[in-house]
């Protein structure tokens, strides 16, 4: 193998956490210190948060509850690490339970593999500790700063990259399926086995999906269609961005069209397992069902809610997308982002 095969390869394996970074990647999860949000400090985001709609138009809290009501599926589009998204999010949930008890929760965060520790979560069958223990278990950017660093090497990297997970899991995430167990409501397991599966899409491409077993096709979708417009466009410049940056980096090498478009299937890959899980919940139970996911996924109507429209024709999308910065009026590359925009920085610093 040359060196500049060893270089694109090791690109390659960086890039999931980059999109991780935008909010695209991988499930697992770790016990935190960190304690979750209380009411009284999720009451005060309410009435603090900056809310706009893709027009510019100031909103309150109030108007962000009362539209979504007509929703079938709700996205909360998030940067994965937004300490006070996150608290937002568990507000928003709160809320929309109370309005409606039966809203189901959905996580880009858990997989298909994982729907039955969820269940028997929910059920009271184990302790949370156990449950815990039935979900993987990392943290994505803590290891790949720990290489870039120097504090370990390049194999501890290739190993641990295999196990990436989800920032403060117990208090950014665990208060909202604590939320629904005590409603009563269910919580889908939307995604598809990370690796798993979009390493198929990507290497090998969708053809060999269709060839697993019915348990293995059970716990991924192959995409109908692969978006062919903005969001492709977006996901094309985002990555030949981070190749041409990682060329001049000792630890990278670029990655040409090809690679890029694999990933890209690998990516429209969890749009249509997501998309297809929450169709399933609808056409079974009905709405409304909140989703959590890496805004990229869904911003400017992206490839998640491509695939949510392409397979229910005339389904009920309510978009948030919750900006981990501070402004006091939409910014302009914001307009359109979503049905609403949420500035979750201009509260950290209050």
């Amino acid at each position: 193998m040359n060196k500049k095969h060893v270089s694109m390869s090791f690109t390659a394996l960086l890039a999931p956490v980059l999109m991780f970074a935008l909010g695209c990647a991988p499930s697992t999860h770790k016990l935190s210190d960190a304690a979750p949000p209380t009411a009284e400090q999720r009451q005060d985001l309410r009435g603090r948060a900056p809310i706009f709609d893709a027009s510019g138009n100031r909103k309150t809290w109030n108007d962000l509850l009362t539209d979504s009501d007509h929703a079938d599926v709700i996205i909360l589009g998030e940067t994965h690490d937004d300490a006070t998204g996150h608290a937002l999010q568990q507000a928003f949930f709160n809320d929309a339970l109370e309005r409606r008890p039966a809203t189901a929760l959905s996580m880009e965060m858990l997989d298909r593999s994982e729907q039955a520790a969820v269940d028997d979560y929910l059920a009271g069958i184990g302790s949370k500790e156990s449950f815990y223990a039935a979900i993987s278990s990392g943290n994505a950017r803590k290891v790949t700063r720990s290489y870039l660093n120097g504090e370990i090497n390049r194999a501890t990297l290739r190993k641990r990259i295999f196990s990436l997970g989800w920032p403060a899991w117990e208090s950014n995430y665990q208060p909202m399926i604590d939320a629904a167990k005590e409603s009563g409501a269910r919580v889908i397991a939307s995604n598809t086995p990370w690796l798993r599966y979009t390493s198929i899409a990507n290497k090998k491409g969708l053809t060999e999906l269709r060839t697993l077993t019915p348990a293995q096709q059970a716990l991924v979708e192959v995409p109908p269609m692969l978006p062919a417009g903005e969001y492709r466009k977006r996901f094309f410049d985002l990555m030949s961005g981070f190749a041409k940056h990682s060329d001049d980096d000792a630890h990278g090498g670029g990655m040409n069209e090809d690679m890029i478009l694999g990933m890209y299937r690998a990516q429209c890959v969890m749009d249509a397992t997501m998309a297809a899980s929450i169709v399933d919940h609808l056409n079974e139970h009905g709405g409304p069902v909140v989703h959590l996911v890496g805004q990229f996924h869904s911003d400017f109507n992206g490839g998640l809610i491509e695939q949510l429209r392409f397979m229910k024709p005339g389904v009920r999308v309510y978009n948030v997308s919750l900006q981990p910065v501070a402004a006091d009026k939409l910014r302009d590359e914001d307009r359109s982002r979503a049905d609403m925009i949420v500035y979750t920085g201009s509260l950290d610093s209050k």
